[in-house]
C-alpha cells in the first residue's frame, strides 16, 4: 500500500484520480496550507481499532498540566456545540 499526499487544491482537481488510487488501496493524505487535515483510505481498510483504556481516568490528575473535571453528558456537549453555529 502506497501513501499519497495531496492538499485540497489537487485533490478538488483530480477527485477522481485520487478516489481510483484509493479503491487499489493506496491512502490520501489530504493538506491544507502544509498541515495534514484528512486521510482517505479504502472502505473497510481502517487500521483503526477502537481500544479500552489502560488507565483509569482518574490516573489522569497524576499528569501536571491536567486538571480533569466533572464529566460532562454527551448528549449536553453536542447541544451546545450545535447552538453556537
Amino acid at each position: 500500500m502506497d501513501m499519497k499526499t495531496a492538499n485540497v487544491a489537487t485533490l478538488k482537481q483530480n477527485l477522481s484520480s485520487f478516489l481510483h488510487m484509493v479503491e487499489q488501496g493506496d491512502e490520501v493524505v489530504v493538506t491544507s496550507h502544509r498541515r495534514q487535515v484528512a486521510r482517505l483510505i479504502p472502505e473497510g481498510g481502517s487500521q483503526l481499532a477502537i481500544r479500552p483504556p489502560s488507565l483509569p481516568v482518574n490516573a489522569l490528575s497524576s499528569i501536571r498540566g491536567v486538571k480533569p473535571t466533572k464529566a460532562a453528558s454527551g448528549e449536553k456537549m453536542l447541544l451546545a456545540d450545535r447552538g453556537r453555529r
